[in-house]
């Protein structure tokens, strides 16, 4: 297949281990993600932005050929914990896939669509299949339980898809169905409310029979205050699962009913499941396995040896959370510094044969500083176009996430246009550790807050630029941190807020079932039961919106069922009448996370006008 792809860098007598190979795909605004092998193809999903986020699965023949085998009138999601995730499994020249109006089954072969489920009122994703038995997690809005969906994996016959069973029920969530090599034993994972899957997790296996009834319940490992991630089957039918041990998530083994690790390496290769379908490692051969996790806000490579018990390091420029096996290749599906969501490949042979040659501490693209109990990322303008150029200083959303490390198209839009950006990991972000990142546990909406402003007070006592050109932005939770800054300073001159967060106790009780007990961890239960009242009081920004009198442009979509757009409408109308300078843009068919590109380029259009109206910018004539 080399004859197929375009090589971006090449190797210098294997000396460095810098070079990857990108897939030969005509440059689009889409992004790719969750590649599949099957039968000498490849496959993946492409998000159009440029079509209100239309997910289609795209496939690549030996031949180059490219083919959407799902065209315009389907769109491949999962609304499962809606953030979904892999909503499609390719098997013998089969593709299963969901779609997302009806969140139904269908099947293409030969290149021809057939529904193949008449579900109605269920949520499907993470499929798996053995022979002629579809997996899958089910989210079942026609049972509720203290009002919330059902959740649980099924089991379907191709061959009788209107039999569905279920197999394993009783938890609140369940992810990773896997079936075994040789199709005898199930493997899951498994957790209950208030957790969080990267809080407490556990992983399950059980006999199948032949009337795809599950024998007895096994526990592997997991429980409370322990997170299991990515279990995967080997070829021998023995099982690798990355679990939480320390500060790091490791890599272990499961084989003969024994648990050892494989070998301690200097990454966590933890990933908080808000989608289905991530990894972080996979097994090249039996005792080869590569793997990708964070050190310190940087994503570092490792390859395992398992029988001579060593590893060595190095570092792509792919920021990655989806990797995937081909007889010669390992896939990996993410971003670059120039590239966004692409498909990136390396040769198995490359890393089998000369890994022992692999140079480490390739130096590293872009520069983390920490500033006293956070990290910054610093990125300046790329044209000069004012005379002092204002900055972008921009929290992200989970808050269990962390600021973009790979190729960013909003930032890419905003230092060309002549501003700065300093993203901002604050305590509680991912990728510097399982301690760090639970740190802010029962203190959200304290320390974040108190992180922030120390940015802003450093690049204040520094000079890193004016005043009076200081831009606040966050999303979601990034959000609900911006507008607790702007009740305790005055030193930003406006602000950009999507769909955040603004009244802590509305969302304990209107969010959805998956983060309806994340909300409670966040903020701390007993917090909640001690002194109910003054903590809303002193958390909530609509409880302090007094304090605010920084102009703020909100952004929101109406058909958000994550953060609802009450939300934004009951902050946006108190700021008005408190004669604040806002505005607030809303969206229809829009919901947590803008998909269409023309909204995307118009709000960052109205961000821009809204910032020169605002700042005192001049620009260079």
């Amino acid at each position: 297949m080399i004859n197929l792809l375009e090589i971006l860098n090449q190797v210098d007598n294997y000396n460095k281990l810098e070079t990857y190979k990108s897939l030969d795909i005509p440059d689009t605004n889409s992004r790719k993600y969750f590649p599949q092998y099957d039968n000498k193809n490849i496959y993946w999903i492409e998000n159009d932005l440029a079509k209100n986020g239309l997910s289609s699965v795209i496939r690549m023949n030996e031949n180059s050929e490219i083919t959407n085998l799902t065209g315009k009138k389907y769109n491949v999601k999962s609304k499962v914990h809606e953030y979904g995730g892999i909503a499609y499994i390719v098997n013998c020249d089969r593709v299963f896939f969901v779609n997302s109006a009806d969140q139904n089954i269908y099947l293409i072969k030969d290149d021809q669509i057939s529904q193949i489920t008449t579900f109605s009122n269920l949520r499907i994703g993470d499929l798996e299949i053995y022979n002629n038995f579809l997996y899958f997690v089910v989210e079942d809005h026609n049972l509720l339980s203290n009002g919330y969906p059902l959740n649980y994996i099924a089991s379907l016959d191709i061959e009788n898809p209107n039999e569905i069973k279920k197999v394993v029920y009783g938890s609140s969530f369940y992810s990773n169905p896997r079936i075994s090599i040789d199709g005898g034993k199930l493997l899951w994972l498994q957790w209950d409310l208030p957790n969080m899957p990267w809080e407490a997790s556990e992983l399950f296996i059980a006999d199948i029979d032949k009337k795809r009834n599950l024998g007895t319940h096994e526990k592997i490992d997991g429980g409370q205050e322990t997170s299991i991630f990515q279990p995967e089957w080997n070829r021998d039918n023995s099982i690798f699962f990355i679990k939480e041990e320390g500060d790091k998530g490791k890599l272990f083994h499961y084989k003969e009913k024994k648990i050892n690790l494989t070998l301690e390496i200097p990454v966590d290769l933890l990933r908080p499941l808000w989608i289905l379908g991530l990894s972080s490692y996979k097994v090249i051969k039996d005792d080869l396995i590569l793997t990708c996790g964070w050190n310190n806000g940087y994503m570092k490579y490792i390859l395992i040896d398992i029988l001579k018990n060593n590893y060595i390091e190095f570092d792509f420029d792919i920021i990655t959370d989806e990797l995937c096996i081909t007889d010669e290749y390992i896939l990996m599906a993410g971003s670059s510094e120039k590239y966004l969501n692409q498909i990136f490949y390396i040769e198995k042979n490359l890393l089998e044969i000369n890994s022992k040659k692999l140079k480490k501490n390739i130096p590293k693209k872009i520069n983390i500083l920490p500033i006293n109990n956070s990290y910054i990322t610093h990125f300046l303008p790329i044209n000069n176009i004012y005379v002092s150029p204002p900055v972008i200083l921009k929290i992200h959303s989970g808050p269990t996430a962390h600021s973009n490390k790979g190729f960013s198209p909003e930032r890419n839009y905003w230092t060309k246009k002549g501003f700065g950006i300093i993203e901002i990991d604050y305590r509680g972000s991912t990728s510097y550790g399982i301690k760090f990142r639970r740190s802010l546990n029962g203190k959200w909406g304290i320390y974040d807050t108190e992180d922030v402003l120390d940015v802003i007070e450093y690049i204040l006592e520094k000079n890193m630029y004016d005043h009076d050109k200081l831009i606040l932005k966050g999303s979601s939770a990034g959000g609900f941190t911006l507008l607790n800054v702007l009740c305790e300073t005055k030193r930003i001159s406006c602000a950009s807020c999507y769909y955040g967060v603004s009244d802590l106790e509305n969302l304990l009780n209107e969010t959805h079932k998956f983060e309806s007990g994340y909300t409670r961890t966040l903020i701390g239960e007993d917090n909640i039961l001690l002194d109910r009242k003054n903590l809303f009081k002193n958390r909530s920004p609509i409880c302090k919106v007094n304090n605010i009198d920084t102009p703020i442009i909100f952004f929101q979509g109406l058909d958000d069922h994550v953060v609802p757009a009450k939300q934004t409408d009951q902050i946006y109308n108190k700021l008005q009448s408190n004669g604040i300078n806002s505005e607030m843009h809303l969206f229809q068919n829009e919901g947590h996370g803008f998909k269409n590109e023309a909204i995307i380029s118009e709000c960052m259009k109205l961000e821009e006008k809204f910032y020169e109206k605002n700042l005192n910018i001049q620009r260079i004539h």
